[in-house]
């Protein structure tokens, strides 16, 4: 009976030896394959890492390239001087226009009036773009604004139609130029008491400004060109004009600025399209085309007043 006993004991053990054994080794297969997966993701994330961090180090590197052209960029000596010669340039035209109105060519001079407004239209976008903007960038440009849009053109219309009726018309010159030197001296004082203005503040003028002002002044002499009716050029429509155009241009009612087009990807092919056919109208009928766009710009005038007083309503209500 002992022997049975030991001899169950011992078979037992026999039994309970190789499952013991088939534990363990599994048990060591399976801390293998933890210890694995383990390493292949401290590897995988060691990669990332690797990865993000040259992804970081060429974007810094893009980075500081890119901010060393800027520097040269801005350092450049004909970066410095391309806006200011710009504005020098409009200001030759201008001073141009009005020897070409002593010498009676009237249409040249109302052109080189047109063209110091196209000038003056880039010499402060060329400035911001190449961070060149400055206080005597600034008073330079409204010393100009003042010659090629404050003074030429009321020399034009005096020599060309309001010399007819001696000191009205020499009054109603004086009073144009008074209210363009006004509106620059205006802006001046802004630009430079402007803390942070508002986005709303950004997208319209206080008054018309100093280039719209010229043409409109210039409007009746511009029709006269297309239709060559001496009715439109009569001293009494010349001088309404004149100070018609002072008057907006020292107002504060708000018209609108050309920040608020934008362009963008999506309808930058759009701009493309409109500035393309403003070219070709400009290129075959320049006198219609522009009596046409300063009628249209007449019209948006109280419109641009009327916008501004709705969305500054709705500003005030959500505020």
């Amino acid at each position: 009976m002992r022997r049975s006993r030991g001899t169950g004991k011992e078979d037992l053990k026999k039994v309970e030896g190789p499952s013991k054994t088939m534990e363990s080794a599994e048990l060591v297969e399976g801390k293998a394959a933890v210890f694995s997966e383990t390493s292949r993701s401290k590897k995988t994330k060691k990669d990332e890492t690797v990865a993000v961090v040259s992804g970081s180090h060429g974007s810094l590197e893009n980075e500081e390239l890119k901010v060393s052209r800027k520097g040269i960029l801005k350092t450049s000596t004909l970066t410095r001087f391309l806006p200011n010669a710009v504005t020098v340039t409009a200001m030759c035209f201008g001073l141009s226009a009005i020897r070409l109105a002593q010498c009676n060519e009237w249409e040249y001079a109302v052109l080189f009036i047109l063209i110091s407004a196209l000038l003056d239209m880039f010499d402060g976008k060329i400035a911001r773009f190449l961070d060149q903007s400055s206080t005597f960038g600034l008073e330079l440009d409204s010393l100009s604004d003042l010659v090629c849009f404050g003074v030429a053109p009321s020399i034009v219309l005096y020599l060309s139609t309001l010399q007819q009726v001696g000191k009205v018309g020499w009054g109603a010159c004086m009073f144009y130029t008074i209210c363009c030197a006004m509106r620059l001296a205006r802006f001046n004082v802004a630009h430079a008491c402007s803390g942070s203005d508002s986005d709303l503040d950004r997208r319209y003028f206080v008054g018309i400004p100093a280039p719209a002002g010229a043409i409109i002044a210039l409007f009746p002499l511009i029709l006269f060109f297309e239709t060559e009716s001496f009715m439109i050029v009569r001293p009494v429509y010349v001088a309404f004009f004149l100070v018609f155009s002072g008057c907006m241009m020292i107002s504060t009612i708000r018209t609108f600025s050309s920040k608020i087009v934008k362009i963008n990807c999506t309808n930058s092919w759009v701009a493309l399209a409109v500035m393309s056919f403003i070219i070709v109208c400009f290129a075959t009928r320049l006198w219609m085309t522009l009596s046409v766009l300063t009628a249209f710009y007449l019209v948006t005038v109280p419109y641009g007043i009327y916008k501004y007083s709705e969305t500054l309503k709705a500003i005030n209500k959500k505020g």
